[in-house]
């Protein structure tokens, strides 16, 4: 989801949820194997421990073609390419890379990224023109930067049945009634499908300490990078799967969302061999959107971004424990590999 435009401000509203001891007890569950049903009915799955059921997840990547910081030994086609080559090699299909045009009108040679994304296969769609926050800018704006985005996927992709599929920019719906369901309506009558998330592990607060290890050769501090960037991504998809059954008591198809960023290049090898320890298996967007968990009410419209079950629980009242970015994660990144 996002970029650091996502602000802390935002992100405390998190905190605010406290924790809750049945999440926690069951978290620890998850981790150790199994999660025993008569304990939390209304949680776990029935008739069988939670390491017996199979997570379906799909892949997205944002700000195609380019997310961070340069790299020291790693220009954005190689980025680029690292992603599609560990996508290819895991057999993961149908991930969408979803485009901010302007960047190709900034840096024209940018859009040979795109280009390669669909000649590997993979789908783009929709994220706006200039990656516009619909919390700052009129609903008319908003709507025009939607459509400003079109251009670059209509030059590449002529099926806008492909295309068609939109994400918002740092998770944000609108901060109003008109403004949520200006863009709602827009989307239905012209044919958009929503890509929601549903684990979010701020990939992207690790490219820039990234960005800054790689250019001072600190080889220890980017393997630590690489490593936690693994366990904060497998603690969320266990994290939204247990959410997943307290919310509708099943298994639901999860979202993941990267960004394609130095540090999410770097890990993505690692990252999909954890998850495939996990049990997942891959799907592609639209499988997992076709889940009728997704069209359930996440209520009022909100100041703040964040992925689909954690706007679900807050509608619902649900109190869960605090998320990767409820502590502290940003701020020791952001201390990690310091410029001298």
């Amino acid at each position: 989801m996002r970029s650091s435009g996502f602000g802390k401000s935002c992100r405390s509203l998190f905190l605010k949820l406290g924790v809750a001891l049945e999440l926690v007890v069951m978290m620890v569950a998850c981790h150790h194997g199994a999660v025993n049903p008569s304990q939390s009915p209304e949680s776990a799955p029935k008739d069988a421990t939670f390491a017996e059921n199979v997570p379906e997840v799909a892949v997205t990547v944002d700000d195609l073609p380019t997310h961070g910081p340069p790299t020291r030994g790693l220009d954005r086609m190689a980025i680029a390419e690292r992603l599609l080559s560990a996508f290819d090699l895991h057999g993961v299909r149908g991930v969408y890379g979803f485009v901010n045009g302007k960047l190709v009108v900034d840096d024209p040679s940018l859009e040979a990224i795109l280009r390669r994304w669909r000649e590997a296969g993979q789908p783009l769609g929709n994220h706006t023109y200039s990656h516009a926050n619909l919390n700052h800018v009129s609903l008319g704006d908003y709507l025009a930067d939607l459509e400003h985005g079109e251009e670059i996927l209509k030059k590449l992709e002529p099926d806008a049945g492909l295309w068609k599929v939109f994400r918002y920019p740092f998770l944000f719906e609108g901060d109003t009634d008109e403004k949520r369901d200006g863009v709602r309506e827009y989307l239905r009558a012209h044919g958009y499908v929503k890509a929601e998330v549903s684990i979010d592990a701020d990939d992207w607060a690790f490219n820039a300490p990234f960005s800054r290890c790689a250019e001072q050769h600190d080889v220890a501090s980017l393997t630590q990078l690489r490593r936690r960037f693994v366990e904060e991504h497998l603690e969320e998809l266990r994290r939204m799967r247990l959410l997943g059954y307290r919310l509708v008591h099943r298994e639901v198809r999860q979202i993941l969302l990267l960004h394609i960023g130095a540090a999410d290049a770097d890990a993505i090898e690692d990252l999909l061999t954890a998850y495939e320890r996990e049990g997942v298996k891959w799907i592609d967007l639209r499988r997992a959107l076709a889940d009728d968990y997704y069209r359930l009410d996440t209520g009022a419209p909100a100041g703040f971004g964040a992925a689909f079950p954690y706007r679900l629980a807050k509608a619902r009242g649900i109190q869960m424990d605090a998320p990767v970015f409820g502590r502290d994660l940003e701020a020791e990144l952001e201390r990690t590999c310091p410029t001298k």
